[in-house]
């Protein structure tokens, strides 16, 4: 993670206040209009969701709220996305444990246009021999199209892959000529049971909600770019990187615009643009959320923590009330049979994220330890002998000092190779071990790669179905510093 987070994490509230104690509920009812609260309504029902009545609750400040998004991926997108959902649901179970109402909303970033980020996926490479950890399925568009990627379709040749791959029959959710959007909101509707509002951001009747907030970034325009400057001006000195940066010569982009054809463009000064053709940029998605929900809690990864830490103060200035922030929770997933590995050889969690023959050497037989040891006596004498011919022949002919270091350099490199080869023969001797902690490695670290980062949740769905998110929801540690291995 990045060291902002990390110190956050720990207690350094400087530029982030950390969440404190379970928020009631809003005893006032929140403004909310009867047309965004009807699309909510009606589009999470075309989704397969039934969430009238908790909407009305919400509505009537009736319940406590918690939020977070995430980009539509390509079937449901790495595992760190259900992560998040499981982090509002675990939230939710906790507080209605002690009587407090909550209300989880879902947010779907379905205006970003990064296609090349989303229409793809990645899954466990089913390699008996673990030559590969992992099978890319991908399509593309050229990098410069902005269309947003929630109103394209899915495109056939990448649907065909995925399901020859898991030999499964084509589902709903990847009908043809379904769009990113809906497919990602009908497959969450599937998968899991518990009540959860998912907020679609292209909705017209969501940037008509927002349209006050909008005017007042149109207003304070400058300011807001003043605000942003010197919030990161701040964290910089402090040592930090800034989540976003300004374009060099350019202002912080605030929001976008989108035209008839669904392209999204950077708009680069105030302008008259009606409500429903606006689009946030990084900075100023978390201020409409806030503006529209009013969360209790706002649940985000690594990067969004830090998004906030950047604007925490447009919040006073465009008064919009700031929730707490707290950090999703982490997981990692693995069949039973391979996580047995890590108490079968006494290895500690931590230590998965290297190579098997780095893992395994650090902890092999006394024959490793007595290769080191001749090696290093070996090079040792090497050295002291080659000083020797150094001394006797460099006073005859000085050119010789340079032939000498190029030597040096030869069989230290080689003689290092030996050793490796060396040492790895013996850590594979025992190869139902190394088998094991290889299986391991490459679930958890493939590709030298953090699982949730890359690996897709749905392909665990398919073997595991509701016992995966069951597990995920029960394991899960929201806003902790915890990073929790589930057993599945």
């Amino acid at each position: 993670m990045n060291p902002f987070v990390l110190d956050w994490l720990k207690g350094d509230q400087r530029f982030l206040p950390r969440l404190s104690g379970a928020p009631a509920p809003s005893p006032a009812r929140r403004k909310i209009s009867k047309e965004f609260l009807n699309a909510l309504v009606e589009s999470n029902r075309r989704s397969g969701l039934d969430v009238g009545a908790e909407l009305q609750r919400w509505a009537a400040g009736e319940t406590t709220t918690v939020v977070a998004g995430q980009q539509v991926g390509f079937a449901g997108g790495p595992l760190y996305t259900l992560a998040k959902l499981a982090s509002l649901l675990k939230l939710k179970r906790q507080n209605e444990a002690r009587g407090v109402a909550t209300t989880v909303f879902f947010w779907l970033a379905t205006e970003d246009h990064d296609f090349n980020e989303v229409a793809q996926i990645a899954l466990p490479a089913r390699d008996p021999q673990h030559q590969v950890d992992l099978i890319y399925f991908r399509a593309t568009r050229p990098p410069d199209s902005r269309l947003v990627v929630g109103r394209e379709e899915i495109p056939e040749a990448l649907v065909d892959q995925l399901l020859a791959f898991l030999n499964i029959p084509r589902p709903r959710w990847l009908r043809p000529g379904i769009t990113f959007s809906d497919s990602f909101a009908e497959l969450f509707a599937s998968a899991v049971e518990e009540k959860f509002v998912l907020v679609d951001a292209l909705l017209p009747e969501l940037r008509r909600a927002g349209a006050p907030l909008f005017d007042a970034l149109m207003r304070r325009w400058n300011d807001v770019q003043q605000e942003i400057a010197s919030r990161s001006r701040a964290l910089q000195a402090a040592g930090y990187t800034p989540q976003i940066a300004a374009r060099p010569g350019e202002p912080y982009t605030l929001l976008f615009q989108v035209d008839d054809r669904g392209r999204r463009e950077i708009l680069h000064k105030p302008a008259a643009v009606p409500a429903e053709r606006l689009s946030a940029s990084g900075l100023t998605r978390p201020l409409l959320q806030d503006f529209l929900f009013r969360p209790d809690i706002f649940i985000g990864g690594p990067a969004e923590v830090a998004y906030y830490a950047q604007i925490t103060g447009l919040h006073t200035m465009l008064d919009v009330p700031m929730p707490g922030v707290a950090l999703r929770g982490h997981v990692l997933v693995a069949p039973q049979r391979v996580i047995r590995c890590i108490s079968r050889y006494e290895l500690e969690p931590a230590e998965i994220f290297t190579t098997p023959d780095a893992l395994l050497a650090e902890r092999e037989s006394r024959q490793v330890a007595e290769v080191r040891a001749i090696a290093a006596d070996a090079e040792r004498q090497l050295r002291e002998r080659i000083e020797q011919i150094r001394g006797l022949a460099l006073p005859a002919d000085h050119a010789v000092a340079r032939s000498i270091n190029r030597s040096i350099g030869h069989l230290e490199y080689h003689f290092k190779k030996l050793t490796e080869r060396a040492i790895r023969g013996l850590v594979r001797k025992d190869k139902e071990r190394y088998l094991a902690v290889r299986e391991l490695v490459a679930t958890l670290y493939p590709d030298r790669l953090v699982q949730d980062r890359v690996v897709a949740w749905f392909g665990y769905w398919c073997e595991y179905s509701k016992q995966l998110i069951d597990r995920i929801i029960d394991e899960v540690e929201p806003d902790s510093d915890a990073f929790k291995i589930v057993s599945l």
